[in-house]
């Protein structure tokens, strides 16, 4: 059975939500290698292509006490979710993809 989620590149992306089906909210935490500093920039990707979240995090959400609250949105569909995060001012980045049945 393949992965729900595959991470590559200098941060790393995890959901909380695993295995994702068809209309559930998904939670995404990142953790990053070197202690990167904020802020971040992510971009998700339905299936199609179209980006259904954009956002600038001043603070990466790590799922440990006292972080930023984990990044949701709802999987509307079947297939693969791009997950895209960077940092602004440097030079981490990281790309995922998340499978949802």
């Amino acid at each position: 059975m393949a992965r729900t989620l595959e991470s590559t590149g200098d941060i790393e992306t995890i959901t909380q939500t695993d295995p994702v089906t068809t209309g559930d909210t998904v939670k995404l935490v990142f953790r990053a290698e070197d202690d990167a500093s904020p802020p971040f920039t992510v971009k998700i990707k339905s299936p199609s292509g179209k980006v259904i979240l954009e956002r600038v995090l001043r603070e990466l959400p790590t799922g440990k006490p006292q972080s930023a609250p984990p990044l949701t949105f709802n999987a509307s569909g079947p297939g693969e979710y791009k997950v895209e995060i960077k940092q602004l001012q440097g030079k981490l980045k990281g790309d995922a993809v998340l499978r949802v049945v």
